[in-house]
């Protein structure tokens, strides 16, 4: 459905975009200045009307070009004729020149002929394209052995690669290489993050796989001592030590991963101590409870500071507060005392809650309420017909009295028989009254305004 204006829509200066004309097989009621778009399927042109009748806006009917001045001649629909002169820009002979050779002259009616040069070829196609291909060339695959060489093998490896100068291969070098014996393993340069696996071979004394250069760092056994000297040892799976104790001589440490590996572990660590200490896990099975009660810090108050490990902390209830110990189930409540004196409150219809009174606590000790009333006197509605008492009418324009004391309204008119929505022209003319002005002649009572004060 169609939004209907009934006055001129000025955009002041603002573009029209994404605008669309009206497309008609028909033409509509005429009016000098209209236009539509003919959708008649013989036709589908653009139409004004010049006060006489519908004028095809159509530009151009026909349009001829002259090989001899190079100029393009245009008849518009009315029968006057433009000129556009290319000055030249059009082909008839032309040149072609390459990187060596004699510039050629192709003229109008000849053939330029795109051929392959060294090793090159060309190609043409009913898409009018040429493809410059590169020619086969001459060559020899050879194709390799999977080598798995082992320490004292050896292989051929390229060495050397000669090309010609359009970038063929015409000749490959190879080199045999020999891998030494292992006799020795130096990872002092490898920095990636992964585990190596040394062989130790057979030596006098200590036999060590350098880790980093550092004399600290080495993996080494003695067999005089039999001892393996290693800087950190990763066992993966149980580990048993028998008729032994176990010393933890550096940082007083053992730590504990978990289940889950990541940046996350318990620590076992003791306090340096200043004599010989001894403590014993009892005989059962179960967790070990933490003494964690030691400083105990209030909002205020004096801190409660645990002096041994049978010191009681006691939770006691202050203001509205009061707690209770369930001995059964190891837990303390703490419970918030029934202290309101206000009943509830549960308003309709334009009562409110208009105040609220609350004690230090911030508990509700009382609620006062109170009724809005909503003035009536803010809408009004009337038909657009001079014989009633609150319009008046001057040629198209309509004076409409509201007497809502307020230029603060809305304003909307719509049409008495299929209820739509009108746009015209509306002033607020006073705090009292506002104007409704049509472009052109209208029946009284075919439209109604309404009018609602805001604010």
């Amino acid at each position: 459905m169609a939004i209907p204006f009934l006055n001129n829509i000025n955009l002041d200066d603002n573009q029209l975009l994404n605008a669309k004309l009206h497309v008609t097989s028909s033409a509509p009621t005429a009016g000098k200045g209209q236009i539509y778009l003919d959708s008649t399927a013989s036709d589908n042109k653009l139409k004004y009307y010049d006060g006489t009748g519908w004028v095809v806006a159509d530009a151009t009917v026909s349009a001829s070009f002259s090989t001899a001045n190079g100029v393009i001649t245009f008849t518009t629909s009315s029968g006057e004729t433009y000129t556009v002169d290319i000055d030249g820009r059009f082909m008839e002979d032309f040149i072609v020149a390459g990187d060596t050779g004699d510039n050629q002259t192709i003229s109008d009616g000849n053939t330029l002929t795109i051929a392959g040069g060294t090793e090159l070829e060309s190609e043409g196609s009913d898409t009018d394209t040429i493809t410059i291909n590169h020619s086969d060339v001459t060559r020899t695959n050879t194709t390799g052995t999977a080598l798995t060489p082992d320490f004292g093998a050896n292989f051929d490896v390229i060495t050397g690669v000669t090309s010609n100068a359009r970038g063929h291969i015409t000749e490959v070098t190879t080199t045999n290489i020999t891998i030494p014996e292992n006799d020795s393993v130096d990872v002092t340069a490898i920095t990636t993050d992964a585990a190596y696996y040394p062989t130790f071979v057979s030596a006098a004394g200590d036999v060590a796989l350098n880790i980093d250069g550092s004399e600290a760092d080495k993996l080494s056994y003695n067999p005089n001592s039999q001892t393996l000297t290693v800087k950190n040892l990763v066992v993966d799976g149980t580990q048993t030590i028998l008729d032994e104790t176990v010393q933890v001589v550096e940082n007083s440490t053992i730590l504990f991963e978990g289940t889950t590996a990541d940046e996350f572990e318990t620590k076992l660590t003791v306090v340096d101590p200043t004599a010989d200490r001894t403590i014993s896990l009892p005989d059962e099975s179960g967790t070990v409870v933490l003494n964690t009660f030691k400083t105990v810090t209030a909002d205020t108050g004096t801190d409660a500071v645990a002096d041994s490990s049978t010191d009681t902390l006691t939770i006691s209830g202050g203001n509205a507060i009061s707690t209770v110990v369930d001995a059964t189930g190891d837990s303390i409540t703490i419970n918030h005392d029934d202290t309101s004196s206000q009943a509830s409150v549960d308003n309709s219809g334009n009562t409110v809650i208009q105040d609220i009174t609350l004690d230090t606590y911030g508990h509700i000790t009382g609620i006062a309420s109170t009724t809005i009333v909503v003035p009536t006197d803010r809408e009004f509605v009337v038909a657009l017909d001079a014989t009633d008492s609150n319009v008046d009418k001057d040629t198209n324009t309509y004076t409409v009295t509201h007497s809502l004391n307020s230029r603060d309204v809305m304003v909307e008119v719509y049409h008495t028989s299929n209820y739509d929505t009108i746009f015209v022209d509306i002033t607020r003319a006073t705090v009292d009254t506002i104007t409704v002005a049509f472009a052109a002649a209208v029946t009284d009572g075919d439209y109604r305004v309404l009018i609602k004060k805001i604010g």
